[in-house]
């Protein structure tokens, strides 16, 4: 959902209004105007599903920052699930990224775009809330890296879900899943 800017400055006056008006009625008008302003109009449908019509087609980023914090959200516990031994294999296996699994955000300078996607999902829809605090600039690009991971990740999900296995990923899926990290001609 995008807005004029007529549009915005409408719906800026009427969540000031709201807001000096101390109207409970379930919008959050500080919420709204943020969206609003910040081309996130996405997000209002996300908040408020009963309110607008469903379009089911969320932009292209929305869907891809969805799948990255999924995927994260899933190495994240499978990583706290391994034993020490796991832990050291999954070292061995993938040296610069085994010992430390944990979502490095997005690069605030040049896919800020996903990083303020990111921060309504957590901060605003409460999605992904294990990430609450944790939607950082990563101070470098991301977004190509996770396009591979989860291109490994996804496959790797289908197939153990069509083997009835929603559990924790192995140290060997694990591993597959973070050596995409690392760029192809770097490796």
């Amino acid at each position: 959902m995008e807005f004029s800017n007529e549009q915005k400055l409408i719906v800026t006056l009427l969540t000031e209004i709201h807001s000096k008006l101390e109207i409970e009625d379930g919008l959050d008008p500080d919420f709204v105007q943020r969206a609003v302003v910040n081309n996130q109009g996405w997000a209002l449908e996300w908040k408020y599903p009963g309110v607008f019509e469903e379009t089911h087609s969320d932009p292209q980023e929305v869907r891809f920052v969805g799948d990255v914090l999924e995927m994260w959200s899933r190495l994240e516990m499978s990583f706290n699930a391994l034993d020490a031994a796991g832990r050291a294999d999954l070292v061995a296996a993938v040296p610069h990224f085994g010992g430390n699994v944990s979502f490095p955000g997005f690069d605030g300078n040049n896919e800020h775009e996903y990083l303020a996607i990111a921060k309504i999902f957590v901060d605003d829809l409460e999605r992904w809330t294990e990430f609450s605090g944790r939607i950082l600039n990563s101070h470098m690009r991301t977004a190509d890296a996770y396009l591979r991971m989860l291109g490994v990740f996804e496959d790797i999900v289908s197939r153990n879900s069509s083997n009835g296995n929603y559990g924790p990923l192995s140290v060997e899926e694990l591993t597959q899943v973070l050596r995409e990290r690392t760029h192809p001609e770097n490796r």
